[in-house]
This record gives structure tokens, C-alpha cells and sequence, in this order.
């Protein structure tokens, strides 16, 4: 199974993961107003890209989890259609993807969204690529979000779980098949009808009626995941991943993937703490939480025994300018740092050719006015064909499933094990 967590907003990941060595003062220098100091940094074991890498203490829980090889962060990722240099993004002869540092479009567009005509995402595609015959259970299911692009198909539906699901379709217990009113709602999705509408409202009932039963199953069955999960948004959510899972893995599924948009990233102003309680949350204490989930999360899935079997992707549509917005903040820019976790991670590493360099009108800013855009070095596209390979697509159908691998010569990352 995968889970993929998109942090909503444009995650500023020049903040998660800094330089402690010289290059820590061409990011200060950079951005002094809401640069993390260097007492508020973990150092990550060994060198990293060339550098002694800090990690923002908000996160140190993950310490761990990357030392010892199960959390890997791919650097400077992004949206991007084909490999593109900073001279041609400059010069104006880059073809860059569609709304670039728009937040819905470029949010859709890392998902593998195709356009108006073809909504689906790279998930959907994929799962639906290893799934001529229909034989898999479950595969796709979006969990607290009404954004789902990744996991959707072009003829699949999607499973919309939500950690509140319980048993009850009004007043059908879904658990009972002898529960009158879940008859008469069952009987329902078998209408038989000559128009087109009446049949498609059946069908598609039938979908959601039995989709929302193994879900009731599914809670029943559940017990209580090892991790100590928190009261927080995420926690809650992967609490309900991590007792889901095993109950469809028991009842035949093969392959699942996840999915959920999470977090207030779009930190205009007050980026780091300042007291204010009023706006969106600043960036450490969302970075808290999420590090919090995923080493409750990790912890469940290896008491499980499902560690091998399970991997995290975190992503974001964009990261945020160098230099500070107004407000104690940053804005919308392109490449950031991204994670993925799990027992079948190549971990403890930084995965990229170079780490930004941390300065304004550097040779890695591609912004005219000199502001800190860093042009992507791995497209979403690489980082996902590392994943749905791990999951089992066949390598002949990545390009069919995301076109424009077509234009890389390196198809993948190389950040999962086997």
C-alpha cells in the first residue's frame, strides 16, 4: 500500500531542511526574519549533497526514523514536463508546466491531472494499468479530503473514507444484513430501469452502498494501532489508515493507495511562531504535528508487520521564496523538499544531484526579480514512477500512465529498495 499526504498551501521547505554548515549564512543572510537559527535545528547523521544538513527541531521526532534508514528526503522536487536549465527558464524558452504557482492547478498537476478533458491522476491510472480484470479490492480510497486528483481513475470510483464513517446509512445499521431498512437501501442499488438515469443513480448507489458497508466492516474489525497517535487532524486520519488496513489486507486486497490533503502551508505571514492566533497556523507547529503522525504511523504499520509492505509519500505543490513576503512570511515559488518513508525506503539519504544554493540571484534562482525560486532537479512524475514500480506497475507502462516520462531519460529516483 501507499499513502500519499499533500500538505496543502506550498510547505516552505527551505525551513525543514537547512544547511549547518557555511552555507547556513547564505541562508540567514537570504531570509533574516524567518530563518530557523541553528539552535532550532536537529543535525541529520553524516553529509548530505555536499553539506552537514539540520533538520527543524519541530520535526525531530523523524531523527530517528531517518538514521536508522526508514525515512529518505527527495530535494528539490517539483512540477516540471520535461528536464529544463535555469538559463531557459531565464530567457523565457522553458516550457513550463500550466499555472505554474497556482495552488489548485499545481496541486492537481503533481497528482497527474491531464487537463479538463481527462481529470484523472497518476494513481488512478496506475492502479487501473495493474488492474485489467478488475480483481483488485479497495485500491483506491481518499480519507478526510475532497481533493483527490491522484487517486483518480478514468473508469474507477474512488472510496471517500472518512474518520467519522460508522455504520449507519440513516437508518440502516450497514453491519446487519437483516436490518430492514439496509434491505430496502440494498434493493435499491439492484433498480432495474430502461432510462439512462435511473440506471446510472443504481449503479452508482450500488458503488457507495458497498464501499460504505466494508468501511462499517472495516471499523468493527479495527483495533487499536501501536503508535501513540495524538488528538491532532493528521494523527486522527493516520489512525484510521493504520486500522483500516489490515482488515482489507485480511479480506483479499492486494493493492491500496491512499490518500489525503492535509495542513495550512500557505504561510504568507507569520511563518514561525510569533504568539498570533489568528490566520493559518505557522509552519513549526504543522511540521510538528505531521512528524508526530508519521512516527505513530510508522510504529503501527511495523507492529503490524506490514512495514515491508507500506510506504509514505509527502508532498506539497510548491515550496516559497527565498527572500521573506512582508509579513514575517515567504510566497509562492516552485521546488521543494519532499519525503518518503517506510520499511522498503532506501533511507538515511538525500536524493538529488545538488542541494539549492541558498542565495538570492544564485546560479539555482530562476526568478527575474532575484527572489529564491529553485527550477525543480527530479519531476513529480520520477518520484512517483519510483513508488508505483515498488507497487507494481510494470516499468513498459510508467510512460502511459504519466506522458511526459517520455521526455526523461531517467525514468525514476531510485529511493526504494528492490
Amino acid at each position: 500500500a501507499l499513502v500519499v499526504i499533500h500538505l496543502g498551501g506550498g510547505n516552505d521547505a527551505n525551513d525543514m531542511i537547512v544547511p549547518m554548515d557555511g552555507a547556513y549564512s547564505d541562508y540567514t543572510k537570504s531570509r533574516p526574519s524567518i530563518a530557523v537559527s541553528k539552535a532550532a535545528l536537529s543535525q541529520l547523521s553524516g553529509t548530505h549533497l555536499g553539506h552537514t544538513m539540520g533538520l527543524n527541531s519541530a520535526m525531530s521526532p523523524l531523527l530517528s526514523s531517518f538514521n536508522s534508514g526508514r525515512l529518505a528526503f527527495v530535494v528539490n522536487a517539483g512540477a516540471l514536463i520535461k528536464p529544463t536549465t535555469a538559463a531557459e527558464v531565464l530567457n523565457g524558452k522553458a516550457v513550463l508546466p500550466p499555472f505554474l504557482y497556482s495552488h489548485p492547478e499545481q496541486t492537481q498537476y503533481l497528482q497527474g491531472w491531464m487537463g479538463d478533458e481527462d481529470p484523472s491522476g497518476w494513481a488512478g491510472r496506475a492502479i487501473e494499468a495493474m488492474n485489467a480484470n478488475a480483481s483488485l479490492k479497495a485500491p483506491l480510497l481518499a480519507v478526510n479530503t475532497s481533493s483527490n486528483t491522484a487517486v483518480l481513475g478514468q473508469k474507477s470510483r474512488v472510496i471517500n473514507a472518512n474518520t467519522r464513517n460508522s455504520k449507519w446509512m440513516g437508518s440502516a445499521d450497514l453491519t446487519n444484513s437483516s436490518d430492514q431498512w439496509t434491505q430496502v437501501f440494498e434493493s435499491m442499488t439492484r433498480l432495474q430501469s430502461n432510462t439512462s438515469v435511473e440506471a446510472e443513480f443504481a449503479r452508482t448507489f450500488r458503488g457507495s452502498f458497498l464501499d460504505s458497508r466494508e468501511l462499517a466492516f472495516a471499523q468493527r474489525a479495527a483495533t487499536e494501532p501501536a503508535g501513540n497517535f495524538a488528538d491532532d487532524d493528521l494523527s486522527q486520519r493516520l489512525r484510521y489508515i493504520a486500522q483500516t488496513m489490515p482488515y482489507y489486507k485480511a479480506i483479499g486486497s492486494s493493492r491500496q493507495i491512499y490518500f489525503t490533503q492535509w495542513g495550512s502551508f500557505d504561510t504568507h505571514a507569520n511563518q514561525r511562531y510569533t504568539g498570533v492566533t489568528t490566520g493559518n497556523a505557522d509552519q513549526d507547529g504543522q511540521l510538528a504535528e505531521l512528524a508526530g503522525a508519521l512516527v505513530a504511523f510508522d510504529k503501527s504499520m511495523l507492529a503490524a508487520g506490514m512495514s515491508n509492505e507500506v510506504a509514505v509519500l509527502i508532498t506539497s505543490e510548491f515550496s516559497r521564496t527565498l527572500d521573506p513576503a512582508s509579513g514575517n512570511g515567504s510566497d509562492h515559488a516552485w521546488g521543494g523538499h519532499w519525503m518518503v518513508m517506510g520499511g522498503g525506503v532506501n533511507g538515511a539519504r538525500m536524493y538529488g544531484d545538488k542541494f539549492p544554493s541558498l542565495m538570492l540571484g544564485g546560479v539555482d534562482d530562476v526568478h527575474e526579480q532575484k527572489r529564491g525560486f529553485w527550477l525543480p532537479q527530479i519531476s513529480s512524475d520520477q518520484v512517483a514512477a519510483d513508488l508505483l514500480t515498488w507497487l507494481g506497475l510494470p516499468a513498459d507502462k510508467l510512460t502511459s500512465v504519466m506522458p511526459n516520462l517520455a521526455n526523461f531519460t531517467k525514468k525514476n529516483v531510485g529511493f526504494m529498495n528492490g
